[in-house]
């Protein structure tokens, strides 16, 4: 029986139909996705945000860096048995109960077909890769995540729900902020920001980054989210510096959980 999951998915394609015509497949697609703002099913903030068409469904490639953004399309086009969607993005804050760039960047995506006709998958792509529109994705941010972004466009951070999330026995949960119980991770290997303020230096850009880490029960760093982005490819790069990072996990009586780490890093 079809998972609910894969109905909405069925349903939207529906809606999004994008005409066959041979060599203009990829111009019809351009067409439907031009002008409108989507957010990106699989959160990617990576410069080339990369997928794979197998068994009649699209599966994420890897996510270094995640982030919620309005991606705007620019050009669709097919190179050898790739899709490649090029556009520009938006990283989205909260300003006063409204939505606010914080500056455009490239991004392109970047769809193996594995073989697949490309006739029979651009009509899927639309729905397999965003959703429906930017409230959607928004609704549907992960838990752990989702009352710090999008971040205030003045910078001032507060939690929505003034509360801590711990991940324990594989499932996310909430404790009241500064809760007793909770004994926050503690650094163990920290990597030097050297190499980040070197290449903010090459590339002529100053100001401050903030950055979510989800830190595991094993204390490494799962997962990095962009809130305030910097720009020219930093946030890239503190990404992969901030996997090397290695914690004492946060603790809850006694026993280690999965937390999230708010940080702001400043470079010159």
């Amino acid at each position: 029986m079809p998972s609910m999951r894969m109905l909405v998915i069925a349903a939207m394609a529906a809606l999004f139909v994008v005409p066959v015509s041979g060599q203009t497949d990829t111009n019809a697609l351009e067409q439907a996705l031009h002008g409108k703002p989507l957010g990106l099913r699989s959160y990617s903030a990576d410069p080339v945000a990369r997928y794979t068409w197998i068994d009649g469904k699209l599966v994420n490639g890897p996510v270094e860096l995640h982030g919620i953004r309005a991606f705007f399309t620019d050009t669709v086009s097919k190179k050898g048995n790739k899709i490649l969607i090029d556009g520009q993005v938006e990283t989205l804050v909260r300003d006063n109960g409204r939505l606010a760039p914080m500056g455009k960047e490239p991004m392109r995506l970047e769809i193996d077909l594995q073989g697949a006709d490309s006739a029979a998958v651009i009509p899927q792509l639309m729905a397999s890769l965003f959703f429906p529109n930017l409230q959607s994705a928004l609704a549907s941010l992960p838990e752990y995540v989702s009352d710090l972004l999008p971040f205030p466009s003045d910078g001032k951070f507060q939690s929505t729900c003034h509360c801590s999330h711990i991940l324990q026995d594989g499932k996310w949960t909430k404790l009241e902020e500064n809760s007793a119980k909770l004994v926050p991770p503690s650094i163990v290997k920290a990597i030097s920001n050297d190499a980040l303020n070197q290449k903010a230096l090459d590339a002529k850009v100053s100001g401050t980054m903030s950055l979510i880490y989800v830190v595991s029960e094993t204390g490494h760093v799962d997962e990095v989210w962009v809130a305030k982005p910097l720009g020219s490819g930093l946030d890239e790069f503190a990404a992969r510096a901030a996997r090397e990072n290695i914690f004492h996990p946060s603790m809850l009586d006694g026993k280690p959980v999965g937390t999230i780490l708010f940080l702001t890093m400043s470079v010159n």
